[in-house]
């Protein structure tokens, strides 16, 4: 008789796991109609292992979500931070393309799901977004001539990716070039 060989997970990887299949799920069947038990069976694991990791379903989309939208910016801007300010904007702008056109039906999960779940409390996203953004670019010491315009071109610009979302890296760089163009930038020769 053959015995089939079971690696276990560690519990990092095993959580990786369980936040990754349950983003699957939140993202077919909306946080309402997603149950604890299809987060579970969509990882192969029980729901008494799945409340091993996390204590509701809540704190599973919390921490499915959180990763895409805020800590990848966070990451992208310390990852410029030898550039020039302009480059840097450059990346931050190229970096939150990439990540809507890539997951834009989680984002859209997580902006609808933000609109009528009152369980999830006040995660306003967007405003989260826009202020981290906002934040990243008077610390890399750009200044707009027109700050409120500019900010609200850029969120407007990078959000048209939720709804046409585009993989072809030059059409990108193309576009955030466009951007960086038309923008006004205090002190610096705009054509």
């Amino acid at each position: 008789m053959d015995k089939q060989i079971r690696t276990r997970m560690n519990r990092e990887d095993r959580r990786k796991q369980i936040l990754n299949s349950a983003l699957d799920v939140f993202v077919e069947k909306g946080y309402n109609g997603t149950t604890t038990q299809d987060i579970a069976k969509s990882s192969n694991v029980s729901e008494v292992t799945l409340f091993r990791y996390f204590s509701s379903k809540q704190e599973i989309y919390m921490e499915a979500i959180e990763p895409i939208i805020i800590t990848t910016l966070e990451d992208s801007i310390d990852s410029t931070k030898d550039l020039e300010p302009k480059e840097k904007l450059r990346n931050i702008i190229i970096e939150r393309i990439r990540l809507i056109s890539k997951y834009h039906k989680v984002v859209r999960l997580i902006l609808m799901e933000n609109q009528v779940n009152p369980e999830l409390g006040d995660l306003n996203y967007i405003k989260r977004i826009s202020d981290l953004l906002k934040n990243s670019i008077d610390k890399m010491g750009v200044k707009f001539t027109n700050n409120e315009f500019t900010l609200r071109f850029l969120m407007g610009s990078i959000l048209s990716f939720l709804y046409l979302p585009e993989s072809n890296e030059g059409y990108i760089d193309q576009f955030v070039n466009n951007i960086i163009e038309n923008i006004k930038i205090e002190g610096a020769n705009n054509g």
